[in-house]
């Protein structure tokens, strides 16, 4: 049915297009002598051949089965066993649990050419894959969250374990796509990009079946700041290619441009750790690059792209939001930061984020909403940077998604 073209890597054959309890079927394939159960919660998705997984598991001895790939025209022959999910589950034991019946369809290209990050010959960084990867629940889908990723999402390494965000989507029938520019550190300067990436996701929408489904966006730090990016401009444009965001929930994102130029330019000139060190260095270079210099010579170009700047009347672009659902996560770890990399609180994206709910609310936006943390993060207690996903209470995000849809 929805299935894209088989992909050969290093003498293995695999299924771009995997399906994992779909109508209450389980597909398996056969690879290098080992089965890769898709759906299933195990480490690596993979069991030894003549696991004792169930009777429907494909041995060495049967023969190869032709799999008709409709979609694209092409039937391949290869090694596939079609398992009732009722017989995975049963005979897996501990592998089986928590198996949520989901279907993954993916589609990339490579972009060629490198990205500069820098003036140097040697600051340059190699663009990705442009394509998406569209994780679908069994049944008709009540929602689908999107993410503006950097680069490909895993999925072959794809674990749908309770807690895990497409884990807590799919047991809820909400869908889940990764979609690439290309562009590892895409800022989406120009409306061109973000128009594109709109018309990209309203096509992928369509093609499935989920134009009329609530669209929820979501992103962590630069994936934050694309998220609200075209969250605003659906709205400035009057919902283009049929697209809204019903609500967005960023974690620790930048959103005002005019102070993060300023924080890594002092992070550059500092030069107390490497990495945010060289961080200040790209940041700036971009931000320079395609906004026209500093912000103290075009203050206006800054505030024409921030998400949100404040001391702008209605916080810049933020004036598009008043009717959207936000939702900002932030572990406000300044210890962390003055120890590990000598940033205090005028550094931190925590000021963008409380300012950007603070100003919805006195605009009447009830459904603003700061979410801190302390201590939350995923190795808090062995100082783990506070800027990451893992203060995000999964299950709880993909309800609080949920209930935007009935007010």
């Amino acid at each position: 049915g929805n299935s894209t073209p088989l992909a050969t890597t290093h003498g293995r054959t695999s299924l771009s297009s995997r399906f994992g309890g779909v109508r209450g079927l389980s597909y398996a394939w056969w690879m290098d002598r080992k089965t890769r159960v898709t759906g299933g919660p195990s480490s690596k998705g993979l069991l030894p051949a003549g696991s004792p997984v169930g009777v429907g598991l494909l041995l060495p001895q049967q023969k190869p089965t032709t799999v008709s790939l409709r979609r694209s025209g092409l039937e391949v022959p290869t090694r596939l066993v079609i398992l009732p999910l009722a017989t995975v589950v049963g005979a897996c034991g501990p592998v089986g649990q928590g198996l949520v019946p989901h279907q993954v369809l993916e589609s990339y290209e490579r972009v060629p050419g490198v990205l500069r990050i820098g003036t140097e010959p040697s600051r340059a960084i190699p663009l990705t894959e442009r394509g998406h990867t569209l994780i679908l629940p069994k049944g008709s889908a009540r929602g689908i969250v999107v993410f503006i990723d950097p680069r490909r999402f895993p999925s072959e390494a794809l674990e749908v374990r309770p807690g895990e965000f497409e884990h807590e989507a799919l047991r809820r029938s909400v869908a889940v796509l990764h979609i690439t520019t290309g562009n590892p550190l895409d800022f989406l300067f120009e409306d061109r990009d973000v128009d594109d990436l709109a018309r990209r996701i309203g096509g992928i929408l369509q093609t499935n079946g989920l134009g009329d489904t609530p669209v929820f966006l979501a992103g962590l730090s630069l994936g934050g700041t694309r998220a609200l990016r075209l969250a605003e401009f659906l709205e400035a444009n009057g919902a283009p290619y049929g697209l809204r965001a019903t609500a967005v929930t960023i974690v620790d994102a930048p959103l005002d441009m005019v102070r993060l130029w300023a924080a890594e330019r002092r992070a550059a000139t500092v030069g107390f750790h490497p990495a945010a060190q060289d961080e200040g260095r790209w940041v700036t270079y971009l931000l320079e690059t395609h906004l026209g210099g500093s912000p103290h010579e075009h203050r206006e170009e800054y505030v024409r792209y921030s998400p949100f700047v404040f001391g702008e009347e209605g916080g810049g672009n933020a004036v598009h939001l008043r009717d959207i659902a936000v939702r900002a996560y932030h572990e406000p770890d300044v210890d962390w930061w003055i120890e590990n990399r000598r940033k205090s609180y005028y550094d931190m994206n925590s000021l963008d984020l409380a300012a950007l709910v603070n100003e919805l609310l006195l605009s009447g936006n009830s459904r603003a909403s700061l979410v801190t943390t302390h201590g939350r993060r995923k190795g808090y207690s062995e100082r783990t940077s506070p800027h990451t996903w893992s203060i995000v209470d999964n299950a709880e995000l993909v309800d609080w998604f949920l209930r935007q849809v009935q007010r």
